[in-house]
């Protein structure tokens, strides 16, 4: 597979042609080396050969334009788009960033990917740039995580939580273990299909599932956050964003609910932590029509015009935590970088640059 490396003191990681998605992810965290994201376990397999690039290739992080089906554009197109499975021309490459091109426009825009690795950091910095195009579409980042051991999820002040209107899989072909469709007022006690509760914050908590829900971030501070701790690994994990730019979080539990091929109930331990500006992963029309979140005047589509651009930075993280370090309960910025602290007053310090996400 051909990709694209790039390396700081560090970070290494490659982004591969196909798909542009980010490969092998790995940091340097006190001295040992830490791969938090995802691989999916067919990637040395042969596929069918109708079988999406982006499934193919599938792992750490990748660009969705749209989020979702490409169920708007006339004849179609892959699931998240040609950004997720379409080819990457490398334009210009540096100490410790690349840029590239994606070879098909995307609704008439010439969309182009810049990721870059700082000394110093353990941070993966993404920016998107649609230049020109027309029309409404809704996007996303597909970052994954591999759950090895249990994580602990918190996110920034919300206004909105739910799942979507039909449940992600149903039998035979899979399983989902929340009701959908439903507003979730507490992550902790989320209500199963079952009638009971389960709660969101902590992943895996049962095998043979696939479910998904989201969150609206607050829009009016200056970042928004997602933060997954694994105390067993002594790290946590962490997303920012612009909460006027990408306004919602899709989180995907993919935990062996799925029994067809290439899953085939094999793909468990994942999570994905989606930062998107889209009405869950229904796709272009569902996120371009009328829907509830529109209705309340949060985003789930970017606007492009012709002589305009558009863009949406992203990155994300790790630090290492101590021994007694419970979930995050705040992320601020701090000189130099971010200070993430528990509900107990325990605190962690990432470096890294706020603004690539504040001042886009």
């Amino acid at each position: 597979m051909k990709t694209y490396p790039l390396r700081s003191d560090r970070v290494s990681l490659a982004v591969t042609a196909t798909g542009g998605h980010l490969s092998d992810v790995a940091f340097d965290l006190a001295g040992r080396r830490l791969a938090p994201m995802h691989t999916a376990p067919w990637f040395d397999e042969p596929m069918p050969p109708d079988a999406p690039p982006m499934l193919r290739v599938l792992r750490g992080d990748f660009f969705c334009a749209p989020f979702g089906a490409s169920d708007v554009v006339p004849g179609g197109g892959p699931q998240h788009g040609d950004a997720a499975s379409g080819e990457w021309r490398l334009d210009h490459t540096g100490e410790g960033w690349i840029e590239a091109t994606l070879a098909v426009p995307v609704m008439g825009a010439r969309l182009t990917k810049h990721v870059a690795v700082r000394p110093g950091e353990n941070v993966v910095y993404q920016r998107h740039t649609f230049a020109g195009g027309s029309g409404r579409l809704p996007v996303g980042h597909h970052a994954m995580l591999r759950a090895a051991s249990p994580l602990h999820l918190a996110f920034a002040p919300r206004i909105f939580a739910a799942t979507p209107p039909e449940p992600v899989e149903t039998a035979p072909a899979g399983r989902s273990i929340l009701a959908y469709p439903q507003e979730i007022a507490d992550l902790r006690a989320a209500t199963r299909a079952d009638g009971g509760t389960l709660d969101l914050t902590v992943y895996p908590v049962e095998d043979g599932h696939e479910d998904l829900w989201m969150l609206a971030s607050d829009p009016e501070p200056a970042f928004a956050w997602t933060a997954a701790t694994c105390p067993a690994e002594s790290f946590v994990w962490f997303g920012l964003k612009n909460p006027r730019i990408l306004p919602e979080t899709v989180v995907w539990q993919s935990n062996g609910g799925r029994a067809y091929p290439p899953f085939s109930s094999r793909h468990r331990g994942v999570i994905g932590l989606e930062e998107v500006c889209s009405w869950f992963h229904l796709g272009h029309a569902a996120a371009t029509a009328g829907n509830p979140l529109a209705d309340r005047g949060i985003p789930t589509a970017i606007t492009l015009a012709p002589d305009g651009a558009v863009a949406i930075p992203y990155m994300f993280g790790v630090a290492a935590i101590p021994h007694d370090f419970g979930p995050v309960a705040r992320i601020e910025e701090e000189d130099g970088g971010i200070l993430l602290s528990d509900a107990a007053g325990n605190e962690t310090f990432a470096a890294c640059d706020v603004s690539f996400v504040t001042n886009p």
